[in-house]
């Protein structure tokens, strides 16, 4: 049997003071729209990986070799032994001392040379894959070899090379962009808390009895004790289903902000991505059947303890289960998911009244006084809240519903699910989010990963109520025509769609008082400079309001809210989206699309007019010219016009 990695770590993901906070100040930082939500969140929920003193997870902060070689002892739960390794620089005193030592007396840890360690150096990639490696053979993890041909692979130090090789092997690390390692690079906590996660689940998986695959007659269930795993194929070609996906408004963040790549969509559209065993493979399980044995204590206890408006819920959400025959284990975690752990507006209670004509309005602070009945309404699984405002319409259809109290959400929304959902063959999450029967028709989420998120809820909420050893569980698991054997996920840079738009367009930066930050990738991704204001940009693209620019040499993304264009043209925010055409005639060959609120790059003559036909205005789309319905065009401005984030 393995040495198990232990999931009971305490409250950090590193030892330092610095780094750790008690568990009650972890959610001040939101990064659900992080690249590494699904990794972080999984460790913030086993107490694994917790924030600093003001609950911030920080997870592009560097991690050092003193941090990482702790987090490697408490992982593996490292006995004392008599031999100790003792480095000049490491001091009784210390907070890493015996941590730093330990892990070096079990071998998982070497030195710089000169008898020093150097424990307050920032780790990086090369030196993660070493610890890794030995901590993989520690815990009797099965690993595999394979060769790389990366880049930059004469910058890889000769005693590193074959950890990376196993490291990559095992799907344990991989490249990034340009097919570079980058061995030199520092790790940030974002992709130690990423490949921390990788390790965790390679030992979960080698200690899983294995089950024989599913056989070739897709109605036939192939049978282990507790679970059934049952394959349905689909009619649907897997490229076909792709092509409406991505063209269907996926969504990298949950926010609905960011619209993403086609490779994005494909990584997360693919079943063959996610393995028995996995949170991520509880995307297939059947909802349909009602969870047995489940004590309202324990999941008060431990399951919705401290999740805002939902603790103490535990009897509303089994109830639910039971009344409509749904799985109680996924209403919880879509609920937790939808309301971001029982704290958004929509689970603590948004007012909404009556207008003149008797319809639902939600209550702002100009229409309150002409508004009659108002009640405080909530909504749990966000049931119509479109993310152009969630919030509206999404207490707008509780109101509807009679959702006024938290317990009302929670068995009104159930019966909703199990009516509109569940209960019409969309039976897993996966069928909810990407309908494989009929791509993009009737779909629950936008966000790509929707589905394998509250997966991995559903699967600690089994392990924590022990429901796994009382409840069958049953998977579905679709398959497509022409589905490849897997489909590769993306690098961050990679995973945001660039509209070409403003592709062209020169604009400047505004920002007086401090300087811009030029990011790698929207909101999160590395700094790679500061633009001062005024600087000249060229414009390549955009995505959620965000830009993806040159400057000084450099290409990456900046906020749209502190540049300016001299020529762009407003589209109107209610306009789904504004044709780009041929001609200034609606019969005229369609060149592109702009999205409404968005900006497009007007032509103007030379007297600094914009060149119209009548009421058609001459674009440049992508840079290349067409024309524009001016009555889709907000009035334009005579001087520089602010680009703002919508």
């Amino acid at each position: 049997m393995n040495k198990r990695l232990s999931l009971a770590l305490g409250f950090g993901l590193f030892a330092s003071a610095v780094l750790t906070a008690s568990p009650g100040t972890t959610h001040a930082e939101n990064i659900s729209n992080h690249w590494a939500y699904t990794e972080m969140n999984y460790l913030i929920n086993q107490k694994i990986l917790a924030g600093d003193q003001n609950g911030n997870y920080l997870p592009n902060n560097d991690v050092t070799r003193a941090e990482f070689a702790s987090f490697l002892v408490r992982a593996l739960e490292l006995s004392p032994k008599s031999s100790t390794v003792r480095f000049t620089d490491v001091n009784q005193g210390d907070w890493f001392y015996s941590s730093v030592n330990l892990a070096a007396s079990h071998n998982l840890i070497a030195g710089v040379g000169n008898g020093k360690f150097n424990p307050n150096a920032k780790i990086n990639r090369q030196e993660m894959a070493v610890m890794i490696k030995r901590a993989l053979d520690y815990a009797g993890v099965e690993t595999t070899k394979s060769s790389i041909s990366f880049n930059d692979n004469a910058q890889i130090a000769s005693w590193a090379k074959e950890s990376i090789q196993y490291a990559v092997g095992s799907n344990i690390l991989f490249g990034r962009e340009n097919n570079t390692f980058s061995p030199s690079a520092n790790a940030t906590r974002a992709e130690a808390s990423t490949v921390i996660y990788r390790v965790l689940k390679a030992e979960e998986n080698s200690d899983e009895t294995p089950v024989n695959p599913p056989v070739e007659q897709p109605e036939t269930p192939v049978v282990v004790p507790g679970k059934e795993y049952v394959t349905v194929s689909y009619p649907s070609n897997f490229s076909t289903a792709l092509s409406l996906q991505a063209n269907n408004s996926p969504k990298v963040d949950g926010a609905g902000l960011f619209t993403a790549t086609d490779s994005l969509v494909a990584y997360y559209m693919n079943p063959s991505n996610f393995q028995k065993g996995s949170g991520e493979f509880y995307q297939f399980l059947k909802l349909s059947t009602p969870v047995e044995g489940l004590n309202t204590t324990v999941i008060n206890t431990q399951v919705l303890n401290g999740m805002g408006n939902l603790a103490n819920t535990a009897d509303a959400f089994i109830q639910a289960g039971k009344d409509f025959s749904v799985n109680a284990a996924y209403l919880m975690s879509h609920a937790l998911h939808e309301t971001g752990k029982g704290a958004s507006a929509l689970a603590m209670g948004i007012e909404v009244g009556l207008n003149a004509q008797g319809n639902p309005e939600m209550v702002t602070a100009q229409n309150r006084a002409n508004l009659t009945n108002i009640k405080k309404t909530y909504n749990v699984y966000g049931i119509g809240a479109v993310d152009k405002n969630p919030n509206k319409y999404g207490s707008e259809t509780a109101y509807k519903n009679g959702w006024f109290t938290v317990k009302q959400a929670i068995i009104g929304g159930a019966s909703f699910v199990k009516e509109k959902y569940i209960g019409i063959g969309q039976d897993t999450l996966y069928e909810m989010r990407w309908n494989p029967a009929k791509p993009t028709d009737h779909q629950y989420a936008t966000h790509v990963m929707w589905a394998i998120l509250q997966g991995d809820k559903i699967r600690d909420i089994y392990e924590i109520t022990g429901a796994d050893k009382t409840t069958k569980l049953v998977f579905e698991v679709p398959t497509y025509q022409g589905q490849p054997a897997t489909s590769p996920k993306p690098s961050v840079e990679n995973q945001y769609v660039v509209y070409p738009t403003l592709n062209g367009a020169t604009g400047k930066v505004v920002s007086p008082t401090i300087p811009l930050n030029f990011r790698t990738y929207p909101v999160y991704g590395t700094v790679m400079a500061t633009l001062a204001n005024d600087t000249e940009v060229t414009v390549l693209g955009e995505n959620g309001g965000w830009y993806k620019i040159t400057a000084n040499g450099k290409t990456g993304w900046v906020s749209g809210q502190y540049l300016t264009f001299p020529d762009a043209l407003k589209i109107k925010n209610n306009t789904s989206g504004l044709n780009v055409r041929f001609e200034p005639n609606t019969t005229s060959r369609i060149i592109g699309m702009a999205k409404g609120g968005s900006y497009i790059l007007g032509v103007k003559d030379e007297n600094g007019q914009y060149i119209k036909d009548g009421s058609w205005y001459k674009v440049l789309y992508n840079q290349e010219p067409g024309w524009v319905s001016g009555d889709y065009i907000e009035q334009p401005a005579q001087t520089n016009v602010p680009v703002t984030t919508p």
